[in-house]
C-alpha cells in the first residue's frame, strides 16, 4: 500500500512537472528603437499578431525600446533575460550592427532563442551559433536600387537631374546597402548629378536641419532620395516650407501610412513596403518554434537561417493596391509555415 501510495505521488510529480512546463508562459522580447517610428509600431503590431494566434494566455509580448542607444539596448536585453531565463525568445533589430554581437554571446551563454533583422555584426552569423535561429531582412540594396529609378523617371527629362540624399545611420547595414541601391543606379544613369549627401541617423529632426540648409545653399534640384519613410516626411514639410512639395520629388523605404498619403498627392514619388507585420511576427515565431523543439538549428540550412523577405514597390500606379492591402486592412499569416516568409537566401557567409 505504502508502495503504491510512495508511486502516486511519483506520478503526481511528474505529471505535475510536465503540466507546468506545458503552461509556462513564454515571454516576446521585440527590441526595437522607438514606437515613435510607424515602421516599428507596426513591427510590434506584428508580434502582437504572432502572439494572438498562440493559446490565449500562454506568451506575453514585451516592447524593448532603445530609443537609439545601443547601452539601453544592450542592458535592456540583459535585464530581460535575467527575468526569464530560458522562458524567453527576442527578436532584435539592432541599433548599430556591432550590438548584434553582444546580443549573440548574450542568448548563447543563457539558452536563449533569437533572430535579428536588417544589421548584423561582422563575422556573427546564425550559422555559428545554436540560440542565433535566423537573420532576415528585406533586399536593402534592391530596395534603394529600385526607388532610385523610380526618382530618376520623374525628372523633367527623365534620367537626367540633380538629387541630395538622406542617409541613415551610417553603421547600420540598412543604411549601408540602400545608398549602395542608390550608387547602383547612379552609375547606370550618368545624367543624375548627386550633389550631396549626409547621415540623418533614423531622426526626423536631423533630416528636417540637413533638408533646410540644403535649400538654402542648392537651386534647381529634381529629386530627394531619402533612406527612410521617416526621415522622408521631414524633408516634405521642408519642402512645403519653400512652396517645392511635389517639384522636387522624394523617395524613402518602408510603406509607412504618411508615405502613401505622400504618394497619393504626388510629394513622394515611391517607398518600398517592407511588410514589418512580416518581419515583427516571423521574427518571434523561429525562436519560438526553436523554443518549443518544433525546429532544430543544428539542421537547417544556412538559406533557411539567413534569408530576404518580400519588398513591395510603392508608386503612384501601385499606391491604391498596396492601401487596399497594407493600409486599410492588415496582412494575414500562416506561422506554422516558416518558408512563407522566404523570397530568396542571402548569400552564404565567408568563412
Amino acid at each position: 500500500m505504502k508502495k503504491l501510495a510512495l508511486i502516486l505521488v511519483v506520478v503526481l510529480l511528474v505529471a505535475g512537472a510536465l503540466v507546468s512546463w506545458a503552461d509556462k508562459k513564454v515571454y516576446l522580447g521585440v527590441a526595437i528603437r522607438t514606437l515613435a517610428n510607424p515602421y516599428h509600431a507596426s513591427v510590434l503590431d506584428g508580434a502582437k499578431m504572432f502572439a494572438a494566434s498562440l493559446p490565449a494566455g500562454s506568451v506575453e509580448v514585451q516592447a524593448l525600446l532603445c530609443e537609439g542607444s545601443d547601452e539601453k539596448q544592450i542592458n535592456d536585453i540583459k535585464a530581460f533575460v535575467a527575468a526569464h531565463g530560458k522562458d524567453c525568445v527576442i527578436y532584435l533589430d539592432a541599433n548599430q550592427a556591432p550590438d548584434a554581437a553582444e546580443v549573440a554571446r548574450i542568448c548563447e551563454e543563457a539558452g536563449v532563442y533569437w533572430t535579428s533583422v536588417w544589421s548584423m555584426a561582422d563575422g556573427v552569423t546564425p550559422p555559428d551559433y545554436k540560440y542565433y535561429v535566423m537573420h532576415q531582412s528585406p533586399d536593402d540594396q534592391k530596395s534603394g536600387y529600385l526607388i532610385s529609378k523610380e526618382l530618376f523617371a520623374t525628372f523633367k527629362t527623365p534620367g537626367k537631374g540633380k538629387i541630395l540624399a538622406v542617409q541613415g545611420m551610417l553603421a547600420n547595414s540598412a543604411a549601408i546597402n540602400r545608398f549602395k541601391g542608390l550608387q547602383k543606379a547612379l552609375a547606370e544613369y550618368p545624367g543624375v548629378q548627386l550633389m550631396d549627401n549626409q547621415a540623418g541617423d533614423w531622426d526626423p529632426k536631423k533630416a528636417l536641419t540637413i533638408t533646410e540648409t540644403w535649400l538654402s545653399k542648392y537651386k534647381d534640384l529634381d529629386g530627394i532620395w531619402v533612406a527612410n519613410d521617416g526621415m522622408a516626411m521631414a524633408v516634405i514639410q521642408a519642402l512645403k516650407a519653400k512652396g517645392l512639395n511635389g517639384k522636387v520629388k522624394v523617395v524613402g523605404v518602408d510603406g509607412i501610412d504618411d508615405a502613401v498619403n505622400a504618394i497619393k498627392a504626388g510629394d513622394m514619388a515611391a517607398s518600398v513596403g517592407s511588410n514589418p507585420w512580416l518581419q515583427g511576427g516571423f521574427g518571434l515565431a523561429y525562436p519560438y518554434a526553436a523554443y518549443k523543439g518544433k525546429i532544430d538549428t543544428k539542421k537547417m540550412t544556412v538559406a533557411e537561417r539567413m534569408f530576404y523577405t518580400p519588398g513591395v514597390l510603392i508608386t503612384g500606379k501601385t499606391v491604391a493596391d498596396y492601401e487596399a492591402k497594407y493600409v486599410k486592412s492588415k496582412p494575414k499569416f500562416n506561422y506554422n509555415d516558416l518558408k512563407s516568409a522566404v523570397e530568396s537566401p542571402m548569400p552564404a557567409p565567408k568563412s
